[in-house]
C-alpha cells in the first residue's frame, strides 16, 4: 500500500504573517506531481518552512495542510504530501519543529513534550495563509488532515479556525469539552484503534458525546482489532484492513468537502 507509507508510532499531544518565500524547487517530484518545493511562512526572521507537492494539471486545485507525528517533517510525511499531490490536491507539510527530526522515540518525546501549541497554532495557521495566496489553489477549498501528534492538532486548530472545508484527525488525542467544540465549523472526520490504550474507546465516546452536545455533526469512526498506529506499514502494529478502511473513508470524505463543490 504505497499510500500509507506513514510512520505513526508516535505519542499524543495535545496568524497570519507577511507573503512566505518559496526555497529551491525539489527535482524529485514523483509520478503525477507536478513539482515540489521547500518554502517558507511567516516573516523571514521568524517563522518556518514547510514541505510543498504540487498535483499535475492546469487550474486552481483544493488544498491540504499535512501535519506530521512526532517525528518531525522528515521523509514518510513529504511521500505522504505527494501521495496527496498525486491525488490532484495541493499538499502543504508545515514543519512544526523548526528544522529537527526525530529517529528514535526519545528524542521524537522530547521534541513534542518542548512543542509550544501556541506556536504550532502559528505556523498552522502560516500554512493555510500560504495556500491561501497561491493562484494554483482554490483558496477556498482547503482541508487539514493530522496524524497522531498533528492529528489533536488539526483538531484543536480547527477550533479557532474560518473557512476551513475539512477537517481529518488520525488517532490524535481530542478536545472532548463541548464548551470548546463550539467553536468548530469545518466537517470533522476522526479514525481511531478501537484497542489503542493511549486513546481507550471511552475517551472516543466521550468525542462522539461532546460534539452532540456542541450540536455539531461529524464522522467518528473506531476499528476494532486496531490499536494506536494501526496504519504503520511494516509494524507490529499495522492492520491492513482497519488501514485500507480508513484511507477509503479519508479520500471520500475529502472528495466530497473539497472537490465536488
Amino acid at each position: 500500500m504505497r499510500e500509507l507509507k506513514t510512520s505513526l508510532l508516535c505519542a499524543l499531544l495535545l496568524g497570519a504573517g507577511p507573503a512566505p518565500v518559496a526555497l529551491a524547487s525539489s527535482p524529485r517530484a514523483a509520478p503525477g506531481v507536478a513539482d515540489t518545493a521547500r518554502v517558507h511562512l511567516g516573516p523571514a526572521e521568524q517563522g518556518s518552512d514547510a514541505f510543498v507537492a504540487w498535483p499535475s494539471g492546469s487550474g486552481p486545485a483544493p488544498a491540504l495542510v499535512i501535519l506530521h507525528e512526532w517525528w518531525g517533517l522528515n521523509g514518510q510525511i513529504r511521500d505522504m504530501a505527494q501521495e496527496f499531490a498525486r491525488r490532484g490536491y495541493v499538499a502543504v507539510a508545515p514543519d512544526l519543529y523548526h528544522g529537527q527530526v526525530a529517529s528514535d522515540p526519545e528524542r521524537a518525546r522530547s521534541l513534542m513534550q518542548r512543542l509550544d501549541p501556541g506556536d504550532a497554532n502559528r505556523v498552522i495557521g502560516s500554512a493555510v495563509d500560504w495556500v491561501r495566496s497561491q493562484p494554483r489553489s482554490a483558496t477556498s477549498r482547503i482541508g487539514i488532515v493530522g496524524f497522531c501528534m498533528g492529528g489533536g492538532l488539526a483538531e484543536r486548530y480547527a477550533l479557532q479556525a474560518h473557512g476551513l472545508g475539512a477537517v481529518v484527525m488520525f488517532y490524535g488525542q481530542p478536545e472532548t469539552d463541548p464548551r470548546k467544540l463550539a467553536g468548530l465549523e469545518a466537517p470533522l472526520q476522526g479514525h481511531f484503534g478501537k484497542d489503542d490504550a493511549s486513546i481507550p474507546l471511552a475517551k472516543v465516546n466521550e468525542l462522539r458525546s461532546a460534539l452532540a452536545g456542541a450540536g455539531k455533526t461529524a464522522e467518528i469512526f473506531v476499528y476494532p482489532g486496531a490499536g494506536h498506529a494501526f496504519m504503520h506499514e511494516g509494524s507490529d502494529t499495522f492492520r491492513a484492513d482497519a488501514a485500507r478502511q480508513a484511507w477509503a473513508r479519508m479520500l471520500d470524505f475529502l472528495q466530497e468537502k473539497l472537490k465536488t463543490r
